[in-house]
């Protein structure tokens, strides 16, 4: 994986399984995070900047194609570990309902 990449949730959530890190990232897409699917394209790139006036800054990529921040790499890790460590078996779409479950209400979902 790399940054200012396309990838379906699907792939992240693979990749996330597999527990590789190689890079800190922020997932990025278009609309809201709660209607992704495992079929939804999202965007690996950096994570935002924050200046000395608290002004938050987005990478490029992101800001030209009017992408919305979805979650950080530390989340999606956490959440998909949680899950795996409940359930070994746990498939990619209940990983993507736990990591949304984690989202709205920051708590980790029981499988």
């Amino acid at each position: 994986m790399k940054h200012n990449q396309s990838i379906k949730i699907n792939d992240l959530i693979d990749f996330l399984k597999a527990q590789k890190k190689e890079l800190t990232y922020c997932v990025y897409g278009k609309g809201s995070s709660d209607q992704a699917t495992l079929k939804t394209d999202c965007v690996i790139d950096e994570y935002s900047e924050i200046t000395d006036d608290d002004e938050e800054i987005f990478p490029k990529y992101i800001t030209q194609n009017n992408l919305e921040f979805w979650f950080t790499d530390e989340l999606l890790e956490d959440v998909t570990f949680n899950a795996l460590k409940q359930k070994m078996s746990a498939t990619n779409e209940e990983i993507l309902k736990a990591i949304k479950h984690y989202n709205e209400y920051d708590s980790f979902m029981k499988l």
